[in-house]
């Protein structure tokens, strides 16, 4: 892959922000910490509003998609291909944190939208965000919302530098359905379950040997589904 990156945990957070810096940089570097500082707390806000749609949506009250998080702001470099070639620049899968907010300066980003069928996202302007459902977001929903597989490919002799921010729940998070998106026309498909246990999971050998796709089927599937 022609991938390289770093994060930065709890970017909205200014002392943590600095932190980093200071590991960074041994007299901090106060306009890397402001950046980033503004840059994650503006796309919080941007998730809590995006959030306040789904659960209006869904006719639920704000706090149905409520929970303590933190938000992994992740800067990314992917390295122009040889030229004429089209190469992958990271690998397909579906997002295990929350929900996550993609920005990126030169297109790269495909969606998979039927088995093995993928289109290009072209024409974002530097201004624009991409929100990815989770994983978890797929458990909440009780199946309604569809994480998206997706993947970075490369061409041209540009690199291509986007962000990310992901958001991950503080440990001890349990993601459950709503009661009221259960019912005998949509029973209960997955089990409740600890976020950090799913995500821990996810990384785990074993899930190695399972497609990204199919992870939270995996951990968290009912078989049969339950209808209250």
């Amino acid at each position: 892959m022609l991938y390289e990156g770093f994060g930065v945990a709890d970017a909205s957070n200014y002392d943590s922000v600095n932190n980093f810096a200071q590991l960074m940089w041994p007299n901090g570097q106060p306009r890397f910490t402001d950046t980033i500082h503004t840059l994650a707390t503006q796309m919080e806000e941007l998730n809590k509003l995006i959030w306040l749609m789904l659960t209006d949506s869904y006719g639920l009250q704000e706090d149905s998609l409520k929970m303590n998080y933190k938000t992994l702001v992740r800067m990314m470099k992917y390295l122009a291909p040889r030229p004429g070639e089209y190469e992958r620049g990271f690998f397909a899968h579906t997002d295990k944190p929350i929900s996550t907010l993609i920005c990126e300066d030169k297109s790269g980003l495909e969606i998979e939208v039927n088995n093995d069928q993928w289109i290009k996202l072209t024409n974002l302007s530097p201004s624009s965000f991409v929100f990815i459902v989770g994983d978890p977001l797929k458990a909440w929903s009780n199946g309604r919302l569809k994480p998206v597989n997706h993947r970075v490919m490369m061409s041209g002799d540009k690199d291509r530098y986007s962000i990310a921010a992901f958001i991950i729940p503080n440990e001890g998070t349990i993601i459950k359905a709503p009661k009221e998106l259960i019912d005998e026309k949509h029973p209960q498909l997955f089990k409740e379950f600890d976020f950090m246990d799913f995500f821990l999971y996810a990384i785990s050998d074993p899930a190695k040997h399972i497609d990204s796709g199919e992870l939270l089927h995996a951990y968290a599937s009912l078989s049969p589904p339950v209808s209250n």
